[in-house]
């Protein structure tokens, strides 16, 4: 599933930037600083991983762009969250762990 261009193909980053807007546009929890931090690191992982994603879920590329950029953006931004307020991530960690 390597795509050929060293650039990606348009589909790869129409689900990117889809999956990012989604993402920013429903959640408004950190300041635009932060956002384009949160945005970065879902660029950046998309770009690295969406291919072993796509092998291992068995989607096309475009879909495992999409769900890495939205994980590792997700990801991020409870970081940020963390480091703002850790009480926040202190809950978080107990909801995990209720049976």
């Amino acid at each position: 599933m390597q795509d050929p261009s060293p650039f990606r193909s348009l589909d790869f980053w129409i689900a990117v930037i889809v999956a990012l807007i989604v993402k920013i546009r429903t959640t408004r929890q950190l300041s635009p600083a932060k956002v384009m931090v949160t945005m970065i690191v879902g660029i950046g992982a998309a770009g690295v991983s969406a291919d072993y994603a796509a092998q291992v879920f068995g989607v096309p590329l475009p879909i495992a762009a999409a769900i890495v950029t939205l994980t590792a953006e997700g990801a991020m931004r409870w970081l940020l969250i963390g480091i703002n307020d850790p009480r926040q991530i202190i809950e978080l960690w107990r909801l995990w762990r209720k049976p």
